[in-house]
């Protein structure tokens, strides 16, 4: 345990301490003893696991009515050796804890944080007043003038206690309605928590002044205490500060106590003696822990599932299959069991174009989606009907679980991907060129063959007819010709074939020059590139150009080709306006990316309203 947990739970240890010699002394007022022993476990909790910001603090502020508490009841005791500085004591502590925990309590929780700006005048004044009340309340001398703290001579200064004091109600007030707001303004797992908070403070709001309403000894109790059980409602129920673990562990280790007492005490009852009661304790110990952690589970998580049994459910799948649809597979069966959903939806890969997409249970509207990610790569997103805070984090600590598999799901799956568009890209082209072939060159040569077939029955008979079939066949072998051409330019731009890939790209940066466009070219040594890598690079850098000019309307481009990481990288970058906000892939972009990344590349593209920034890197 850390030396912030030990000296946390050590106000509450000591709250409950002080409060137990109060009330054996002489009980005094319960007023106190309930914001000790409602608020001080609560802020030892927070401060000890680091949660909810000044929240914790000032929950162990409450300690102070133990001391308050103590102080009161032995100051009764007036023959008792410095019973007049214990009054004192009392009459110092009695106020913080109460003030603070009806104002600035309220501005601060559930993150300890204030809602905005505005309210820190809010808090300022909050805090100025309780010190001011706290002086006021300790310094003026009371009715019986034991206090040797009391100051005689500020007695006129109680003229202002009233003022502070409503002061303090209306920012007590303010404080209750804003939260009101705030509980309406939210939305989801968060709205939930913020409802019990909401009804606890205003119950508590009430609490804190109904004893100065109502002369009726521990009127307020009820009121005070509504706060802390509220919170605990919010902490059990819908997981505010991240209880489930340690709450779960506390309620299996207390029904276990509680078990094993009433088994010793029943074996001790039926058989007279303690050696049959200790055998059985210690022979249903291990069961017994291991049924009412079952339960303890149950009664925390509600409809979901026990997260450590789903995930160990997980891990066994996932240890059973690599096929990625298994993969999916396991993650839907596990999701369905961590948050009981009834419709459930994996998608592995983009929402648009998923690679692979697994359901489980029947549509339903979606409600909550959580991304699936591994080493900061978005890999897809999990989509299911129902939303809480507690689903939300069982669905986030399975992601977090399965995010190798997934990754590598994820990864087979667009090389599965690729491969069938390489294919289906081959075929096409196949088809294409078939197509090119049989209804354009095919013809030709077939009309060639019957004009030289003419030609030579007309060259005896009719030379004339001869020499204007000749010419007829010059004509159709020219058309043949620029047949074949059209055919050799789809499968390699013949620019390349002919130039190179840094003068085919110079040739197609002249022609934009030409047009007004100024372009400054950087090209390094390409000879060691493919051909396939020198045709992809050469698309991307016409492709890019043809887009900043279109759409952009830029005043300056940029091309870099050069070696980096072990590749090729060529960056376009343009002056221009940028991609409109939410642009969807063109056939341009896509073809871009494609080819890129059929060579296991990587193409990104950076717009702001300053320009955009084409990068494509092609491995070696």
């Amino acid at each position: 345990m850390s030396v912030r947990s030990a000296l946390a739970w050590g106000v509450f240890g000591l709250s409950c301490a002080l409060v137990a010699v109060g009330s054996v002394i002489r009980p005094g007022d319960p007023v106190d003893a309930a914001l000790a022993l409602g608020f001080t476990p609560l802020g030892a909790y927070l401060v000890s696991h680091r949660k909810g910001g000044a929240v914790g603090p000032l929950c162990l502020l409450a300690g102070l009515s133990a001391v308050t508490y103590a102080a009161g009841a032995y100051g009764s005791r007036a023959d008792w050796p410095a019973a007049d500085w214990a009054v004192g004591l009392a009459a110092l502590t009695w106020a913080p804890p109460l003030l603070a925990g009806c104002t600035l309590l309220l501005l601060l929780v559930p993150d300890g944080k204030l809602p905005g700006p505005r309210w820190r005048p809010v808090a300022a004044v909050a805090i100025i007043a309780i010190v001011l009340f706290t002086v006021t309340a300790a310094l003026i001398p009371a009715d019986d003038g034991r206090s040797p703290i009391a100051i005689e001579a500020l007695r006129p200064l109680q003229l202002f206690t009233l003022p502070i004091v409503g002061t303090l109600a209306a920012i007590a007030a303010v404080s209750a309605v804003g939260l009101v707001v705030r509980t309406a303004r939210a939305r989801g797992p968060l709205r939930l928590q913020l409802l019990w908070i909401c009804v606890g403070a205003v119950l508590a709001v009430l609490g804190a002044f109904l004893p100065a309403l109502v002369p009726l000894p521990g009127a307020g109790v009820p009121f005070i205490l509504a706060l802390p059980i509220c919170v605990a409602v919010a902490m059990l129920r819908h997981d505010l500060y991240d209880t489930s673990l340690p709450l779960r562990r506390f309620l299996t280790l207390a029904l276990l106590a509680g078990a094993l007492v009433l088994l010793y005490l029943l074996v001790v009852r039926l058989t007279g003696t303690t050696i049959p009661a200790t055998v059985a304790v210690a022979v249903a110990v291990e069961p017994l822990h291991h049924w009412l952690g079952r339960a303890a589970g149950r009664i925390l998580y509600g409809g979901r599932s026990d997260p450590q049994e789903v995930h160990a459910r997980l891990a066994r799948r996932l240890a059973d299959t690599s096929d990625p649809a298994g993969i999916l597979a396991a993650v839907g069966d596990a999701v369905v069991e961590a948050v009981r959903t009834p419709y459930a939806r994996i998608e592995l890969g983009g929402h648009d174009e998923p690679l692979k997409i697994v359901e489980r249970g029947r549509p339903a509207p979606v409600t909550l989606t959580v991304p699936l990610r591994f080493q900061g790569e978005e890999l897809g997103a999990v989509l299911v009907s129902r939303e809480s805070s507690g689903d939300r984090r069982a669905l986030d600590q399975l992601a977090l679980q399965a995010g190798a598999a997934l990754a590598a799901a994820h990864r087979a799956a667009a090389l599965q991907r690729s491969r069938l568009l390489l294919v289906t890209a081959r075929e096409e082209e196949r088809r294409r060129i078939s197509r090119d072939l049989h209804d354009g060159l095919g013809p030709v040569l077939a009309g060639i063959g019957f004009t030289v077939d003419a030609a030579g029955n007309a060259l005896a008979a009719n030379p004339d007819q001869a020499r204007g079939l000749l010419t007829q066949i010059r004509t159709q072998v020219h058309e043949a010709g620029t047949s074949v051409r059209g055919v050799v330019r789809g499968l390699r731009p013949p620019e390349l074939a002919q130039l190179g890939l840094a003068r085919a790209i110079e040739q197609s940066v002249a022609e934009l020059r030409a047009g007004g466009l100024p372009i400054d070219v950087t090209i390094t040594d390409t000879s060691t590139l493919t051909a396939a890598a020198e045709v992809a690079l050469y698309l991307v850098a016409r492709e890019a150009l043809t887009n900043a000019v279109r759409h952009a309307t830029p005043t300056h481009c940029t091309i870099h080709l050069h070696p980096a990481q072990k590749g090729f990288e060529i960056t376009v970058t343009d002056n221009g306006s940028g991609l409109p906000p939410h642009t969807h892939p063109g056939t341009g972009l896509t073809s871009m990316r494609e080819r890129i990344e059929e060579l296991d590349g990587t193409l990104t593209i950076q717009s702001a309203p300053s320009g955009t920034t084409v990068r494509a890197w092609i491995p070696q």
